[in-house]
């Protein structure tokens, strides 16, 4: 029996040697993989260290207070009652998958991307996060795996889009559908505003005086009319203010003018409100919390022929913009369609060995050592 025992004993111990072999000698170079592509390891702890900004601002928007990486007590915090580091390896996950998503959708649709293009993402990238290289150096991060998650998935997502919606796609917007989005939600506008009040040093608050009240009152008047009456554009408007108010050549005239969608804007709702009201070719004075304002609407059919693909012209509005903003939530329920359907395989070894945990650490580490090194 006792022989026996000593067998049992010596077969378990050798299966678990066998068992601590193999996972010690575990392919850790990629995290997950379809036949299109692998997800790298380097590539992996990127998808990590990219969503800890993201859980920074969430904790802190859920505790409204600030936190920081180097907290003793970061790892046992919260996000959508989820643990910070589940939070953050789930959603470093679903970059990840993403990525071999847009993979699939460039085959798919066969997608044709000129190689230059993602050469110059790339060194853009590189070019703008160089500084960043010591950091990655330590987390074990390739300058090319983070640009081809952020920049060449980035390019495919663009390159999917316009194959599906753009002029020639295969679901084209046209260019009636385009011009009437464009007509309901957008406005040509213009403003000068000019507040009534005045600041000291101290910050007390004062009315300006009634000669500058006067001043600004005639002239915002006469350019409403000169407005009105088509004799002035915008442009010259602003000119005229210049020589009214004795403007330098590098003085900046307190003038706005746009088209655009007026809820995008971080203009005072009141004011949004005043300009829907007035016609085509429009102006008015209004006085709006203590400032003055003269306030233009252009004709937005007018606009309609700016509508185009060509940069070069500075008043170009992008046609592709006013695809994004038609399709745009089309194109993302797609994509998450095809991401729950994507067949892919995990690989444990390399997320265990990679964890977030292992990641956050190195950037404690490595942000410690830096206010060291500035103390």
């Amino acid at each position: 029996m006792k022989i026996n025992k000593l067998i049992r004993s010596a077969s378990v111990l050798a299966a678990a040697a066998i068992l601590v072999s193999a996972a010690g000698c575990a392919d850790t170079s990629w995290s997950y993989k379809t036949s299109n592509k692998s997800i790298t390891n380097g590539m992996w702890i990127y998808s990590t260290y990219s969503q800890i900004s993201s859980a920074l601002s969430k904790i802190e928007e859920e505790s409204g207070k600030t936190v920081d990486i180097t907290d003793d007590d970061f790892s046992s915090k919260k996000i959508e009652k989820k643990n910070v580091y589940d939070w953050i390896q789930s959603n470093a996950k679903d970059k990840c998958v993403e990525a071999l998503t847009y993979e699939k959708l460039v085959k798919d649709n066969k997608v044709k991307i000129d190689e230059d293009t993602i050469k110059s993402g790339k060194k853009m990238y590189e070019s703008y996060m160089g500084g960043a290289s010591d950091l990655y150096d330590q987390l074990g991060i390739s300058m090319n795996s983070a640009a081809y998650l952020d920049s060449t998935v980035q390019t495919y997502k663009d390159e999917v889009f316009k194959k599906l919606y753009d002029k020639e796609g295969t679901k084209a917007v046209s260019d009636d559908e385009v011009q009437k989005y464009f007509k309901e939600n957008y406005t040509d506008y213009y403003y000068i505003h000019y507040s009534l009040k005045t600041t000291d040093d101290q910050g007390n608050s004062t009315d300006i005086d009634d000669d500058t009240k006067d001043k600004v009152t005639a002239a915002f008047a006469r350019y409403a009319t000169e407005l009105n009456n088509g004799s002035k554009t915008p442009t010259e408007i602003d000119e005229e203010y210049k020589k009214d108010f004795e403007l330098g050549d590098k003085d900046t005239v307190p003038s706005t003018a746009a088209t655009a969608k007026l809820a995008d804007s971080d203009m005072n709702e009141d004011v949004q409100k005043e300009i829907k009201a007035l016609g085509d070719k429009k102006a008015d004075v209004k006085t709006i919390d203590d400032t003055y304002y003269l306030l233009y609407k252009g004709s937005i059919n007018d606009k309609v022929k700016n509508i185009s693909d060509d940069t070069t012209d500075t008043d170009t509005i992008s046609r592709l913009n006013i695809v994004h903003e038609i399709k745009d939530d089309e194109f993302d329920k797609y994509v998450e369609g095809e991401k729950k359907k994507l067949k892919y395989d995990t690989n444990d070894a390399c997320i265990s060995k990679y964890s977030v945990e292992r990641t956050v650490n190195i950037i404690k580490d490595y942000v410690k050592s830096q206010q060291a090194s500035q103390s």
